[in-house]
């Protein structure tokens, strides 16, 4: 598979991880929070599993399988659980525009691990992001601390989540050697819901009435499961950089699915704040790509 090809499919990610918050919710208030993650990673694993099968453990580090799979688990479990025990429908909406701060921390990780240089336009974007999340957060009574204060476990669990995935994707795109071990991530995923929702509510399954609930465990399972297999065909073997660049719009396209299916009303801040976030995150990718432009000239 040519580069170009592997960045058109990170791409489609993209596309398939803006439907996630929106069904997610919808599902969230059929299911309630634990079983809809629990049934949506199930299926996910079905899914990957006999569409991706198994990497090949023979050939693959343990080393890796074990630290990658790790921060997989743990960053799945607070990104969904952010999502689905926010207060609302709205709240769900904020939560993943919070997170769409991770690109911005990879560039921060790397910055402090001195593999890439920190210079003034890379502290701009990191201010200018922040103050779009505060302004996500500012309503006429409340600020960004009053909303944490109000639901700190999603507030604490979405920025444990992005800081989590910048981390994965950081130490996949270097250690992976090419290797695509998504399938066993949802599945021990999967397996701690599992061991969670059987711990904390016994042999006992929510009441559903319709079947179009169901299906719309089954889509979001789908979307879920060809988002993440795409993502790291993408960050494994195309352009990361160009991936990381098209990933801040997507928080708006999120969103704007969301507003559609949950038919939610956000204020005018949100959107503002939306879209300054997503402009601090370009300037910092920008002060990156600037560093990368001066020491390819240096070089030559």
């Amino acid at each position: 598979m040519n580069r170009q090809i592997a960045t058109s499919i990170g791409i489609l990610a993209l596309l398939l991880w803006s439907t996630l918050v929106g069904l997610l919710r919808l599902s969230t208030e059929i299911f309630g929070p634990l079983y809809t993650v629990t049934y949506v990673y199930t299926l996910s694993a079905i899914i990957l599993y006999f569409s991706y099968g198994l990497p090949d453990f023979k050939k693959v580090s343990k080393r890796f399988l074990f630290i990658s799979s790790l921060l997989f688990v743990i960053f799945e479990l607070c990104f969904a659980f952010s999502i689905t025990l926010a207060q609302s429908s709205e709240k769900s909406i904020e939560m993943n525009i919070i997170f769409s701060l991770w690109p911005t921390l990879i560039i921060l990780i790397l910055a402090f691990s001195k593999e890439e240089k920190i210079n003034f336009l890379t502290i701009i974007g990191v201010i200018v992001s922040f103050f779009g999340i505060v302004l996500i957060n500012y309503h006429p009574n409340f600020n960004l601390i009053d909303n944490f204060y109000k639901n700190p476990i999603s507030y604490l669990l979405i920025f444990l989540a992005s800081l989590l995935w910048a981390v994965y994707c950081i130490y996949t795109k270097k250690h992976s050697n090419g290797t695509n071990a998504v399938s066993l991530y949802f599945i021990l995923t999967a397996a701690a819901l599992w061991i969670l929702t059987l711990s904390t509510q016994g042999i006992h399954l929510p009441h559903v009435s319709t079947m179009t609930s169901y299906i719309f465990i089954l889509i979001n399972a789908f979307f879920f499961a060809m988002g993440y297999l795409a993502w790291n065909v993408g960050i494994i073997k195309g352009n990361m950089p160009i991936l990381v660049m098209l990933s801040y719009f997507s928080p708006m396209l999120s969103s704007a699915f969301s507003v559609i299916v949950l038919h939610s009303s956000l204020s005018t801040n949100f959107w503002y704040g939306a879209v300054i976030v997503t402009i601090g995150s370009i300037i910092c990718w920008l002060s990156i790509r600037k560093n990368q432009v001066q020491q390819t000239k240096l070089a030559t």
